[in-house]
């Protein structure tokens, strides 16, 4: 070979080398263009490429150099188990075969590829103080020992070390970059779904620090004052949410700061004396266990659970007093009875008296008639009954009974009652004594609502297209149109504290609801009101 062909060899190895560098070539291709460049540049047999496994450090692979493009064979291999590889030389190191006998059997040696080894040159592979693993040139031919070559060799196995490593850092890197990548996302979709929750649970949420500077807030909360959630975020929260100038007086942002949560109720009133009821929890945001520098606010709408509550209190007063007034009505039973008894055998006794005696006699009895009437329906109205036993009775007698219960109040107010009840009504199946307290309400109501000498008070029934329809009017003076959208609202009542407890309507329209019926008034402030009650044939239209 001429001595000029070594150095194109050198030529060819280090453009080679840049060029798969710069092209950023893949780590296979980088190999073998370099190891049969420098096989090929020592006039050698052929190259054996052992490269360390970086991850598992105990492995290595190895690679015979094949007498074309390509590898020949390829295999793993247990580094401790070759002496070779346990023992590498930092520097060029030349073995011929006597010295070979003092390593033993060696897996990266054994093949049955590789011809005969008569001297073996052992090139490693460091970079940075780190042996990534080393090349075995079999038989090589050309002088490596001159200065010049033995310097080419050093530094082309440096740089090779060195073009491995890189590779592989570049390698890891778009690795690390891929998880980054993947880690951003998942953070982004993990944060989106947060917000997306954050923004949308039911309950008001938001963040504040000791400063009482909001942190974070949900849309639920920001929409309540009518304001994006980052116009908030940043200002004070008695200021931004409260329009304060100093924190909220029942504030219990502070007690959390210690450590405490703590519950509160607040009312928001609104326009008509409308309200909310909301439950306010401050929760402390714990960094560690001795550090608490956030407080976790929630405001939930509680007025439906509240009036659902404050309704079963009053429920249950209702249930005493009917149980006492039921209790009251039996006691009074006897007194009656021996009152219209007596009134009985004074007429039978004294049937030739004078006219005047005879009809005292008769007005006691007929008093005393009237009122054990009066406490029977009372006695009727207080037994409880549950939905499911409904049954058939007479719609017409229901408001009778009703009548009767009041009857006293009408005939001292000189109030008129015109009734246009419609004999011809088949019976009504329904629970007939919450229906008798539906229309008890009704009359109540009315003769409420009548302020003058001429009062009157309408009550009609008709039967049409498997539908009764119950209508009671009022010449009273109406009902205000800033009321109209209110009247069925528990405890809404325009009575006189202690004259009302504003269940009636209420509880009206709920025992007309579970009859499936509907319930709606016409009125006219100064000129009266009609309510009107539909009620379904439940037996004849096939509910």
């Amino acid at each position: 070979m001429s001595e000029s062909l070594p150095e194109t060899l050198e030529l060819t190895f280090l453009e080679t080398l840049i060029s798969a560098q710069n092209q950023n070539s893949d780590q296979q291709t980088l190999q073998l263009q370099a190891v049969r460049n420098l096989s090929t540049y020592l006039q050698a047999r052929t190259a054996i490429f052992v490269l360390f496994d970086q991850e598992n450090p105990a492995q290595g692979n190895k690679k015979i150099l094949g007498p074309e493009d390509g590898w020949q064979s390829e295999e793993s291999f247990q580094i401790k188990s070759s002496s070779l590889c346990s023992a590498l030389p930092e520097s060029l190191t030349l073995i011929d075969a006597s010295q070979r006998q003092a390593f033993g059997p060696d897996p990266i040696l054994y093949s049955p590829q590789l011809p005969e080894i008569q001297t073996l040159l052992l090139a490693p592979l460091r970079v940075a103080g780190s042996t990534l693993g080393a090349i075995a040139f079999i038989n090589p031919l050309l002088n490596w020992q001159d200065e010049k070559h033995a310097r080419f060799l050093q530094l082309m196995s440096a740089g090779l070390a060195n073009a491995i490593f890189s590779v592989e850092r570049n390698r890891q890197l778009m690795i690390s970059n891929a998880n980054l990548e993947a880690s951003q996302w998942e953070i982004l979709n993990s944060r989106n779904t947060l917000r997306t929750f954050f923004d949308n649970i039911p309950t008001c949420v938001y963040i504040v620090d000791r400063s009482y500077t909001i942190m974070a807030i949900n849309s639920r909360r920001s929409e309540r004052i009518s304001r994006a959630p980052n116009e908030l975020v940043g200002g004070k929260c008695y200021e931004k949410l409260f329009g304060n100038s100093s924190p909220c007086a029942l504030c219990r942002i502070s007690e959390a700061f210690n450590g405490i949560p703590a519950v509160r109720n607040l009312r928001e009133w609104g326009p008509n004396e409308t309200f909310v009821h909301w439950e306010i929890t401050t929760i402390p945001i714990r960094e560690d266990p001795n550090q608490i520098n956030r407080v976790i606010v929630f405001d939930e709408d509680i007025t439906e659970k509240w009036i659902l509550e404050a309704n079963l209190i009053q429920s249950e007063k209702l249930a005493s007093i009917g149980q006492l007034a039921a209790t009251v009505a039996h006691e009074i039973n006897n007194p009656l009875a021996a009152i219209i008894a007596n009134a009985q055998l004074l007429l039978r006794d004294h049937a030739g008296a004078d006219e005047d005696t005879r009809e005292s006699l008769q007005l006691i009895e007929t008093a005393g008639v009237r009122a054990a009437k009066i406490v029977g329906n009372l006695l009727e109205s207080a037994r409880r009954q549950r939905h499911e036993e409904f049954e058939e009775a007479s719609l017409n007698q229901s408001i009778l009974d009703a009548l009767t219960m009041v009857q006293f109040e009408i005939k001292n107010r000189s109030i008129a009652i015109h009734l246009d009840l419609d004999e011809r009504i088949p019976h009504i199946y329904a629970n007939i004594n919450q229906l008798k307290g539906v229309w008890l309400n009704l009359i109540i109501n009315a003769m409420g609502a009548v302020e003058t000498s001429n009062g009157t008070i309408h009550i009609s029934t008709r039967y049409e297209k498997q539908e009764f329809r119950i209508m009671v009017t009022d010449n009273g003076k109406g009902i205000t149109p800033e009321n109209q959208n209110r009247i069925f609202e528990p405890f809404f009542t325009t009575k006189e504290a202690g004259k009302g407890t504003g269940l009636g309507l209420y509880v009206s329209h709920q025992v007309i609801k579970e009859h499936r019926g509907t319930i709606h008034f016409e009125t006219k402030p100064g000129a009266g009101t009609k309510f009107i009650i539909i009620l379904p044939d439940l037996e004849r239209s096939g509910y």
